[in-house]
């Protein structure tokens, strides 16, 4: 199949661009910029189309696109500016392309994926059920960010359009985000929990990210939420242990939330907030984890 990325040249667009080619899929890559990272570059023959939205000539033909697009939203001070460049990032962006995939009729593309995250769903208190896909979505502003993506989204399966919601957790790989930014203070004796510890982390191995989308553009009849996380969440607390005794490190520096909320303002409620999420509709269509605990899941990254 012919297989489009908006986001293609991001952490995760560019790593499911490389599995899509060695499954003998062909790409094609939407990017703004059409700078490939050095990932991409190591990698010849890459379909690369440039500009802010795609045009009607670039989608033509292509059977399945994913949306991957957006500013980053953990790690980054959400002022009044950078919140609007988050929304314009997602909600506009996702608006603008489904108007041009029902402009084009028969001729769309067969299959939607949009990304959005567990973030739609609040935080988790204890003793509450976990989250899953038909639990309740969440009137903050993360959660309101998330609905609001989605529904832009959905406007396509009104046009005929199998859509796919990709609600996505903590991705662990060592190539970058969130273990990646950890890894250097667990290193030198200074890793440990943030805050309380007791928030709830959902991960996911990036093998198991990218074979959960896999199996998705196979599964024709699936459609609709999905949480990509693991089957086994834990606290902060806990995954900071299991991380240090992974590495051989202790696992007793507490980085304070008010520290992370005076570098980062209201973004921080990303990491100080968990939600306990799993992932139901993809297991019970028969999706099997090849890294549903965690303590195997970073053994098998960190080597």
């Amino acid at each position: 199949m012919l297989i489009g990325i908006t986001g293609g040249t991001g952490l995760m667009g560019s790593m499911l661009a490389i599995r899509l080619k060695a499954e003998g899929h062909r790409v094609r890559i939407f990017s703004r910029s059409g700078k490939l990272p050095p990932r991409l570059q190591r990698i010849s023959e890459w379909d690369v189309r440039i500009g802010s939205l795609p045009t009607r000539a670039d989608l033509e033909g292509v059977n399945v696109l994913i949306n991957l697009a957006g500013e980053p939203i953990a790690g980054v001070r959400w002022t009044p500016e950078y919140k609007q460049r988050i929304r314009s990032s997602r909600v506009d962006f996702t608006r603008d392309l489904v108007a041009r995939l029902t402009s084009m009729g028969e001729f769309a593309p067969k299959t939607f994926f949009n990304s959005s995250a567990i973030g739609i769903y609040g935080s988790y208190d204890a003793g509450t059920p976990p989250f899953d896909e038909d639990s309740p979505l969440a009137d903050d502003e993360l959660g309101s960010l998330c609905k609001d993506w989605e529904e832009e989204a959905l406007e396509a399966e009104k046009a005929g359009i199998r859509t796919i919601l990709l609600r996505t957790g903590v991705v662990l790989t060592t190539e970058g985000g969130a273990l990646a930014t950890m890894l250097p203070a667990f290193k030198l004796f200074a890793g440990g929990p943030i805050g309380s510890g007791n928030q709830i982390l959902s991960w996911i191995h990036i093998e198991d990210q990218l074979s959960a989308i896999m199996f998705l553009i196979r599964k024709e009849e699936a459609k609709g939420a999905f949480n990509l996380v693991s089957p086994e969440p834990l606290s902060n607390e806990q995954f900071s242990k299991v991380l240090a005794k992974t590495l051989g490190r202790p696992s007793f520096t507490r980085v304070p939330s008010f520290a992370l909320s005076l570098a980062f303002g209201e973004g921080a409620i990303v990491a100080t907030h968990g939600q306990r999420v799993v992932p139901k509709r993809l297991q019970e269509l028969g999706y099997k984890f090849r890294y549903p605990n965690l303590e195997a899941a970073l053994r098998n990254l960190l080597g």
